[in-house]
């Protein structure tokens, strides 16, 4: 089944988009947040972090700069490289062995003009080349950087077992100061620089860095590689300068652990969810089945198929409304057919009606004048109950023709307490000579709203009813009231009572258990109640008698009911 054809899929797609884009776009946002949050809460410390560390590492090599400088136009330091071993000034070779032992040196150098080392002052601190080692101390390959006439050359990472250094550089003049006789140089502990990018910004999660043109140093001198994101602060010479690496640990570290778990959290609920959906929508394709199923034992004619209707949900309610679709369809298609059945049969009885009604007509004339001249005591008998059954058969023929073509009602109130007087006027001398017990109750000041003639031979119908099936001895009461704000007559006797498998054929035309009779009261009773806007009930259990109750619309509600016993 295509999406387009799939409710319960068109859902899951969006349920599962509308669940998973918020939590991913959350999720971006997080990370920009966390990105923004960490320059807005480190930002003012590194910047002072990197100022304080930048000025540290200027004081630093400014210092060594102006010691340089001190050392270059001291008398007879410019002499002392070239001076023979022997012919050594002896206060100039002392200054530069006080010089040379800080713990921030190696040593100092001497280079003539060209660049080549002449002579070395080791320190205190003082290893390897050019000291006391049999490896050339080179300079040429390492980058130089001048800090006005002063140069610093490297730095040299440790390597070989050899320590970390960087040259401080300052040329030697002439006393005309323009011509440059050699270099004077300051051989550096590199770790003596990076001792003052001090401690880091926040421990675990800021190092601060030393930038070289030859790599970046950590705090001990040691070269290291970046992994984490770095934050540049001032230079300090063209191509120098500190920095901060942000690493992945410590408050990041807090941070991708949160973005991933929400990650997770996202790929867990958007699977939770397909899995229920793909639940549910098993649920649903059965229950929606159980209504595709009854539309079409309905389609097919089983009117009297029913739903489960299972919990209180939506597709309960809709298997509940289409019950009760197929029960009123089941009774609408009954009435329907019944209709045409009373048409077709009204039509039928119209015709024969009207073909017997005047051969009655004459054959009673007939009698009656034959009756009159007859002398015989027995043919006169004769011809009476010849009378009496062609009276009979004329009022046949009027309920053939009363049921194929009723008369149009004519709206009018009808008191319940005339329309009682009328019936019992008739039924009365029926019921006293079966002696059966009738009585009229209820409220006698209703007002129903019905065609009077017609309302009379409903009820009139229906007494007879049930006076003919009352044994003697028993009773049947006529009873008026209000039922949902509708005028209730009740006809109910202590008679045998219909089986169940009758109940519903009863108002059949033609339908009767009696020996005498066509089984058309009933059905005109039904028919004449439908034309006043009325409606019709039986209720009955065989042993116990019968109850049929007629509801039509009120001309007027009263509220007190007075009992009212004929």
């Amino acid at each position: 089944m295509v999406i387009k054809k799939s409710i319960v899929r068109r859902y899951l797609i969006l349920s599962v988009l509308a669940s998973t884009l918020p939590v991913l776009s959350i999720g971006l946002l997080y990370d920009r947040f966390t990105s923004n949050a960490l320059e807005q809460l480190l930002g003012e410390k590194i910047s002072t972090h990197l100022t304080a560390t930048t000025n540290r590492l200027s004081s630093y090599l400014e210092a060594r700069r102006y010691q340089l400088e001190t050392l270059a136009n001291y008398p007879g330091v410019a002499g002392f490289a070239t001076a023979k071993r022997g012919n050594v000034d002896s206060e100039v070779a002392a200054v530069l062995q006080i010089e040379s032992d800080l713990p921030d040196l190696y040593g100092i150098l001497f280079f003539d003009a060209d660049g080549h080392l002449q002579r070395a002052v080791p320190g205190q601190a003082a290893a390897g080349p050019p000291y006391w080692a049999d490896r050339p101390f080179e300079t040429e390959q390492l980058p130089m950087t001048a800090l006005g006439e002063t140069q610093v050359i490297g730095p040299m990472p440790a390597a070989n077992g050899d320590p970390g250094w960087l040259l401080v550089r300052h040329p030697m003049r002439t006393r005309q100061a323009d011509h440059v006789t050699g270099y004077i140089a300051l051989h550096v502990r590199l770790a003596s620089l990076t001792e003052q990018l001090g401690a880091n910004a926040i421990a675990g999660t800021l190092q601060t860095l030393l930038r070289t043109p030859v790599g970046n140093f950590n705090a001990t001198g040691q070269a290291t590689e970046v992994h984490g994101k770095l934050i540049a602060g001032p230079e300090i010479l063209p191509g120098w300068g500190s920095m901060l690496e942000v690493e992945s640990t410590g408050v990041l570290k807090s941070f991708v652990l949160e973005q991933r778990a929400l990650l997770l959290a996202v790929l867990v609920s958007t699977a939770l969810i397909v899995f229920l959906f793909i639940r549910l929508s098993r649920q649903l394709r059965l229950r929606i089945d159980l209504l595709l199923s009854g539309a079409a034992a309905i389609s097919s004619g089983q009117l009297d198929h029913r739903i489960a209707e299972q919990g209180n949900d939506e597709i309960a309610s809709v298997s509940h409304a289409f019950n009760a679709m197929s029960g009123r369809l089941q009774e609408y298609l009954e009435r329907a057919v019944r209709m045409e059945k009373l048409a077709v049969l009204g039509e039928f009885a119209t015709g024969i009606a009207h073909e017997i009604r005047n051969p009655l007509a004459a054959i009673k004339t007939s009698v009656q004048a034959l009756a009159r001249r007859e002398q015989d005591p027995k043919r006169t008998q004769l011809l009476t109950e010849m009378e009496r059954e062609i009276d009979r058969l004329a009022r046949v023929v009027s309920d053939l023709v009363d049921f194929g073509r009723p008369r149009p009602p004519l709206f009018g109130l009808m008191p319940v307490h005339e329309l009682f007087r009328r019936i019992s006027m008739i039924i009365e001398p029926e019921a006293r000579a079966r002696n059966i017990h009738f009585s009229c109750q209820g409220n006698p000041d209703l007002e129903l709203w019905a065609d009077p003639d017609h309302l009379q031979q409903i009820i009139l119908n229906l007494t007879l009813n049930a006076v003919q099936a009352t044994p003697a001895g028993g009773a049947v009461v006529l009873r008026a009231s209000i039922i949902a704000g509708r005028a209730a007559i009740e006809v109910s006797d202590t008679g045998c009572g219909i089986p169940a498998e009758l109940l519903q054929r009863v108002s059949d035309p033609f339908f009767t258990t009696k020996t005498k009779g066509v089984g058309l009261g009933l059905s005109i009773s039904r028919q004449l109640c439908e034309l006043n806007a009325g409606e019709m009930a039986i209720d009955s259990a065989p042993g116990h008698g019968t109850v049929v109750r007629v509801l039509f619309p009120l001309a007027k509600a009263i509220n007190h009911v007075d009992p009212l016993d004929h």
